[in-house]
């Protein structure tokens, strides 16, 4: 079971860069700086429409607060990827990749034929290069809060057992699914408790994170109903 984070969850284009269209005139701009590290306009553009996508939510248009959210996801996802660089762990494989695009593919109808999935993602003004970055940061995310939190979590017996009595058992009955035993599905059950405490954890992490960093977004601003 995988946590999600700003849907995420999880990406942003780490590098992109300042143009200009015409002499003197900026196409992008700063709209935050994370600890010197700086969050652009089209950053954080791109970043609501690929949460819209995400959320299998219409392109184009979207709330003063999903666009708010999206930002502060991006400061976060931004701590986050800082805390990777100085944990030193090792970047997301090309493999690893191409397997989660895979499982993201099956959740569309037009995952299954290429040229319909690449005008799905031109719908959310996406490229699969783009899809690609996005993946791989949120699994180097999901590593980095793993290596730093799963540590601290303990998972006991009698957890998984009440799991199993009073959430799963209780759905099998009511999907008139066969029961289930315990031990088949204790492996199971406990991952699940210890995302569950992993995700409360990261909460809590965030926000240490965020009260001891210099986080400036003087220059963002929420406007709605943008197509991207």
């Amino acid at each position: 079971m995988k946590f999600r984070w700003f849907h995420l969850g999880l990406a942003v284009v780490l590098f992109s860069r300042v143009t200009a269209a015409q002499a003197g005139e900026i196409i992008d701009r700063i709209v935050a700086v994370v600890n010197g590290q700086i969050i652009l306009q089209s950053q954080w553009d791109q970043n609501v429409c690929y949460e819209a996508f995400s959320e299998h939510r219409l392109p184009g248009k979207v709330t003063q607060e999903q666009r708010k959210a999206a930002l502060d996801r991006l400061i976060d996802q931004e701590l986050i990827r800082q805390q990777t660089r100085a944990a030193d762990l090792h970047p997301a494989t090309a493999i690893e990749v191409d397997r989660r695009i895979a499982d993201i593919r099956k959740q569309y109808p037009e995952g299954t034929d290429d040229a319909e999935w690449n005008a799905l993602l031109a719908k959310y003004g996406l490229k699969i290069g783009d899809l690609r970055e996005r993946v791989a940061t949120e699994l180097e995310e999901m590593r980095t809060v793993d290596a730093r939190l799963r540590p601290g979590v303990q998972v006991d017996s009698r957890s998984v057992e009440s799991y199993y009595r009073e959430k799963l058992l209780p759905e099998l009955r009511a999907q008139g699914a066969k029961e289930v035993p315990l031990a088949e599905v204790a492996p199971e059950i406990r991952e699940i408790l210890a995302q569950q405490r992993i995700n409360d954890l990261l909460i809590g992490w965030l926000h240490t994170l965020r009260t001891s960093s210099n986080i400036r977004a003087p220059f963002a601003t929420y406007s709605v109903g943008e197509e991207h």
